[in-house]
């Protein structure tokens, strides 16, 4: 019954990403703009009743880690209502994170590969009747509504120059092609049709173009390419990459332009990543070591999101990072991440699972995660917390192989000692 609830509130909160435009903007014409947040509603059910059944000393870690962090937000002029809301947007991470286990198994079943296929059309299909002029502009692009008195924009209305960002049914453009990437790493590999998955390479591929969300072509194609032609091995060691380069990549822009000591993109517009390497991480990591919050980060609510309802001001950007690394940073500092970094090592280095859609997507999440907030999509909490949920459900099953004095349990050890009497190995 838990799992069946499970599996129901997943899709409804998947379609509720893809969608999010359309039904914003029709819902708040029948004047229930808070019918959105229904799915998000039944998560925090089925995380009250999850906990409930099974409470686990985890649970009461992570609600004080999050009760610390309040304090810390708070210390640094943060409102309560941010906090709040930012654990508000994290719930869909926590509500994959405690999947049951039966839900995992009825997401492999027929019925549930046959339900993504649906969504994925409609998503790609929003995006393309777009990109084609057969509905252009989608009216629910640049309209706004309220909630409880505050504005909200219902899809956001952005260019590339002169060539719109697309996010078809959806809210905004990085988040539907983000979604997109999310559905097709998952279908994708599902498939053995070498004909079949070439095709809807290039349909999702079409689609995410039009989103304008290059990183997300790119994970995309890598993380494909890498489940066709690598062994599984292959595969965790290019998550393992992935996940380094999510840290390396913005602390090399951060050395060099400390280094530089000037713009290293000299004259012209640059391009979305030149400008994230020489001016939005930097200025970044400069400000928070300037403002003295490099170790526990702002808090919750202080950062992201939540600062286009809840305003502060800490003397430089606190609305986005386009980067995981820097975004964990800033929320909570280098302390919280390297707790987070510490327990996703534990994920990819201590697990034993086989399921290679798990494994793809998480990488896919991971490149993803090089230039983009991920953890301010919905689509990308719930993808990330069930695909780490996934991976984390064999931890110390099989160790991942590196050395066989270093990462081999103890119990899998030949002894080295030798007993003389028995005249065997103990």
């Amino acid at each position: 019954m838990m799992g069946a609830l499970w599996v129901l509130t997943f899709f409804l909160g998947v379609t509720s990403d893809v969608m999010s435009g359309a039904i914003r903007y029709y819902t708040s014409l029948a004047g229930a703009p808070q019918a959105i947040y229904l799915p998000k509603l039944m998560m925090a059910i089925c995380i009250v009743l999850i906990v409930l059944k099974r409470p686990r000393i985890s649970h009461l870690l992570v609600l004080m880690f999050f009760g610390m962090q309040v304090c810390v937000s708070l210390f640094n002029g943060v409102t309560l209502n941010a906090a709040i809301f930012w654990a508000w947007m994290m719930l869909p991470m926590f509500f994959t994170m405690l999947a049951p286990p039966e839900a995992l198994a009825i997401l492999e079943r027929p019925g549930a590969r046959i339900t993504v296929v649906i969504i994925a059309i409609v998503c790609i299909a929003g995006v393309l009747v777009n990109y084609f002029g057969y509905f252009n502009p989608l009216p629910w692009i640049g309209a706004n509504t309220m909630v409880d008195g505050t504005p909200v924009h219902v899809a956001n209305s952005n260019y590339v120059g002169e060539a719109p960002r697309l996010p078809g049914f959806g809210r905004d453009s990085a988040a539907t092609g983000l979604m997109i990437g999310l559905l097709a790493t998952w279908l994708l590999p599902r498939f053995r049709s070498f004909s079949l998955v070439s095709m809807m390479l290039a349909v999702a591929g079409l689609s995410i173009w039009a989103t304008t969300n290059k990183t997300s072509l790119v994970a995309l194609v890598i993380v494909l390419a890498v489940d066709r032609f690598c062994r599984l091995d292959t595969i965790r060691k290019g998550v393992i990459w992935a996940a380094a380069a999510t840290l390396l990549v913005p602390l090399a822009a951060f050395a060099i332009a400390a280094a530089v000591n000037d713009s290293m993109f000299d004259g012209g517009a640059l391009s979305s990543f030149q400008d994230r390497f020489d001016r939005t991480w930097p200025l970044l990591l400069q400000g928070m070591l300037r403002e003295n919050l490099i170790w526990f980060g702002i808090g919750p609510g202080g950062f992201g999101a939540a600062t286009d309802y809840y305003r502060n001001n800490f003397g430089f950007n606190i609305g986005y990072a386009d980067n995981i690394a820097l975004y964990a940073i800033a929320n909570f500092g280098v302390i919280g991440l390297i707790i987070f970094a510490t327990l996703l090592s534990r994920i990819l280095f201590s697990s034993g699972s086989t399921d290679r859609v798990a494994w793809t997507m998480m990488m896919f999440l991971l490149i993803s995660g090089i230039t983009t907030d991920i953890f301010e999509s919905l689509g990308c909490l719930l993808f990330f917390g069930l695909a780490a949920k996934t991976l984390w459900l064999n931890v110390g099953a099989q160790r991942f192989y590196m050395h066989p004095g270093f990462v081999l349990p103890v119990r899998h050890r030949r002894s080295t000692f030798y007993d003389q009497d028995t005249k065997k190995m103990i």
